[in-house]
């Protein structure tokens, strides 16, 4: 249902695939290990309707809200997704031009298959309501996020691997 909505994006239908295929796996009532008896599992099968990518009136932790200023830098999951990408920023600078790019999609898959799952959420003015912008925008937006400061970061590694052969 949401695929059409998705800009026809691979990346978007894996993920969406990815949460199907492990909220269909997802632990249901069954029989306990010890005592054999019906009982509830902690673990919460996550369905397409529990993780609406439109009109999304509460967003919640998991969530990278596009947007500027002091409301989104203090959100809980920009703060999260900014250290994830500050973790993966050396994979990404050591990389060769063709892997950087695998290196945006991995952190979006790892934000994605979050419980719940986390999205990234764009406000729409007109209706107050959030949408997800989908997988390509969320990598164009981590590739960004990835670059920043990237070449201080390179001066930086350089300049160690130049004490190393001094040594």
């Amino acid at each position: 249902a949401n695929d059409s909505l998705r800009d026809g994006d691979p990346a978007a239908e894996t993920a969406e695939k990815q949460i199907d295929s492990s909220a269909e796996s997802g632990n249901e009532e069954g029989n306990d290990k010890e005592g054999g008896s019906q009982k509830e599992s902690s673990v919460k099968k996550v369905s397409p309707a529990d993780w609406p990518l439109f009109k999304i009136k509460d967003y919640h932790a998991n969530d990278v809200l596009y947007g500027r200023g002091g409301g989104t830098n203090h959100h809980p999951g920009n703060k999260r997704y900014r250290k994830l990408v500050d973790e993966r920023k050396a994979d990404y600078i050591n990389s060769k031009r063709l892997d950087k790019p695998l290196v945006a999609l991995g952190i979006i898959k790892m934000w994605r298959e979050q419980d719940p799952p986390g999205r990234f959420l764009k406000h729409d003015e007109k209706t107050g309501l959030w949408n997800d912008v989908g997988d390509k925008k969320a990598r164009e937006k981590t590739s960004q996020a990835l670059r920043e400061k990237a070449p201080t970061m390179r001066k930086e590694n350089d300049r160690g691997k130049g004490e190393e052969k001094d040594s």
